[in-house]
């Protein structure tokens, strides 16, 4: 039995490595305001090919389909990347693509393959919702549903 517990602990232990990425989420009370900007600071990354994934988990009170985000990448000196993205939440008979069961899904979205970090960090990552409703030019101030929004720079596997 205490083996077991060892195996079981050093997995545990072993599946934690940071050197393996970074990842982290920010957790959203009631939903996304258009004012709010979430940031994420990741101190040291392995300069190694790197796919970055956005992840947001949503519940079934999301009103839209889609998502629109504006996305940046910076380090301490300058910008190095700033997108418009937009995601696909829901196919076109309303089944949520995010992965869960019951209220909550979880979607991952590629943001950037094949990322070559150019020094181990600081990173600074930043995202705002830009989501609008069809035929308004005023962005809709705030989204229900939307409970987390998260970051993962992945280093690729090299066979």
């Amino acid at each position: 039995m205490r083996s077991v517990a060892f195996l079981l602990t050093l997995f545990i232990f072993a599946s934690c490595d940071s050197s393996l990425g970074f990842r982290a989420y920010h957790e959203l009370s009631n939903g996304w305001s258009s004012d709010e900007n979430i940031s994420f600071t990741s101190d040291q990354i392995v300069q190694t090919p790197s796919d970055i994934y956005i992840h947001i988990r949503n519940t079934n009170t999301y009103p839209y389909s889609n998502l629109f985000l504006v996305a940046e990448l910076r380090d301490s000196i300058q910008v190095l990347a700033r997108d418009t993205l937009e995601y696909a939440m829901a196919d076109p008979q309303g089944k949520w693509l995010g992965a869960g069961f019951l209220d909550v899904k979880e979607s991952k979205l590629w943001w950037k393959a094949d990322w070559n970090p150019p020094h181990s960090g600081p990173y600074f990552i930043e995202f705002s919702q830009r989501v609008r409703n069809n035929g308004s030019v005023e962005g809709v101030s705030f989204l229900e549903g939307i409970i987390n929004v998260g970051v993962s720079i992945e280093p690729q596997i090299q066979p």
